[in-house]
């Protein structure tokens, strides 16, 4: 037996023994236990273990902690003890995942199950605990978004702690720039606690600053008081920490705001309520997605002169238009905030030539989109029993003015599209003998 082996069952000695005098286990059942530890402990410790070895140990204890519990409850409801063994078979469960870690921390699986197994283990495994697991897991492997974006959501879902969520977006995009995923996951989660500081605003009835203020000290109290609660982790020991990379980025990400529940106003008197910190991130997005797309992308040229730098460029902004598309969508998602103020800040960021090119020129399938996007955007929340006529005849001018400046292809591209939208939006959902809209949609159709 390895000085190892050896080492590791005499930690066993001390429960087993508890075990049998608390009356959970008998002697032939602790027997029985240490046997089948000894077999895993050999395997562990020996040259040729994999992490399947481990991932066997785990269920094992895993099985034999089930059993102790219910011959706990058992002993319990009888009353034969006002007291049970102290030692907890889930603690070794977890060394056993330290372990498995250790020896093969490429091994993102095991380290999900560790992770999953922890955070299931509810009040018996501190905040801190799983931080370390994160810490370490994010030090192994920087360049992974999944974990830093699995992180940020345990911050917020699990914690509704918000400045360590961005710390850990921050840090993420530290490391990976170039990743999309990773700042749309950043974007959607300040539009996300936006909406709920405005719905608990709405939901406490909070409507002048003085309610808000004592509504943010309460706050303030109900946080410190969770802190409290947790192991007493400081500051300094609680939360991700950031992994050094010798410089910090260089873009606005650390110039941010922080948006809390100390904002006080409402969405009209307060920029950061309609979520202006989300786009101010876009806006960053974008310029660092088109830096490291243009650079990544250089190297596939060998050659470089004034019409290739033009195609790679052009590539470049058909890049971040698809990518832009996809916020106009999440935008629609978020019902409580100004969506149509949203949306018309990528219309604007279009507005401007972006690398020296135009939509209008270079991608007029792209222009066109904006178009009808800004055409629709005042009636693009509207429903049949919504409609507003008048908002209806203010989307029409736009359209006018609009057509007024295309050629004729262009027209009749946008104006199929525009007739298409109010036709299956509105005119298709109508009952046209009862309802008197019906009569002057089709004539707003038949003008365009």
């Amino acid at each position: 037996m390895s000085s190892k082996t050896r080492y590791y069952l005499e930690q066993f000695i001390p429960e087993l023994d508890d075990l049998v005098d608390k009356g959970i286990f008998t002697k032939n059942e602790v027997s029985t236990i240490m046997k089948k530890r000894t077999n895993f402990e050999h395997r562990l410790n020996s040259r040729g273990s994999s992490i399947n070895d481990y991932i066997k140990y785990i269920q094992y204890e895993s099985n034999v902690e089930k059993l102790r519990l219910k011959r706990v409850r058992r002993i319990l409801q009888s009353n034969k003890s006002n007291s049970v063994s102290d030692f907890s078979i889930s603690q070794r469960i977890g060394f056993i995942y330290q372990r498995g870690t250790n020896k093969f921390p490429q091994d993102l699986k095991f380290w999900a199950m560790y992770l999953n197994y922890m955070k299931n283990r509810g009040v018996s495994t501190s905040y801190k605990k799983i931080h370390t697991v994160y810490n370490n897991l994010l030090k192994l492997h920087p360049n992974n978004v999944d974990i830093w974006i699995s992180c940020a959501k345990y911050e917020y879902e699990t914690h509704a702690n918000f400045k360590s969520c961005r710390t850990v977006f921050q840090n993420g995009l530290r490391f990976n720039p170039d990743v999309s995923k990773l700042w749309f996951e950043y974007v959607k989660f300040e539009l996300n606690f936006i909406t709920k500081l405005i719905n608990r605003r709405k939901v406490m009835n909070l409507i002048n600053e003085r309610e808000q203020e004592l509504d943010m000290l309460q706050e303030v109290e109900e946080n410190k008081g969770d802190a409290d609660d947790d192991d007493h982790d400081s500051e300094e020991t609680s939360g991700v920490k950031a992994v050094s990379t010798g410089d910090a980025m260089k873009d606005k990400l650390n110039e941010l705001p922080e948006a809390d529940m100390s904002m006080l106003g409402s969405q009209e008197t307060n920029p950061a309520l309609r979520g202006d910190i989300a786009l101010t991130i876009f806006d960053i997005a974008m310029k660092s997605l088109g830096e490291h797309y243009l650079n990544r992308q250089k190297g596939y040229y060998a050659v470089s002169d004034k019409e290739t730098n033009k195609e790679l460029r052009k590539e470049c902004v058909e890049y971040l238009y698809k990518e832009s598309q996809i916020y106009v969508k999440l935008f629609d998602q978020f019902k409580d905030l100004q969506r149509d103020y949203l949306i018309n800040h990528i219309l604007q960021f279009w507005k401007s030539d972006q690398y020296d090119l135009s939509l209008s020129v270079e991608f007029p399938q792209f222009y066109l989109n904006n178009l009808f996007i800004d055409i629709i955007l005042n009636i693009r929340y509207m429903t049949v029993e919504t409609l507003d006529i008048d908002q209806l005849q203010l989307s029409v001018k736009k359209y006018i003015a609009y057509k007024n400046k295309l050629s004729e292809s262009d027209i009749k591209l946008l104006q199929n599209k525009y007739k298409e939208y109010i036709q299956d939006t509105f005119i298709n959902n109508m009952n046209k003998e009862e309802d008197p809209r019906t009569k002057i949609l089709d004539l707003i159709v038949k003008k365009l």
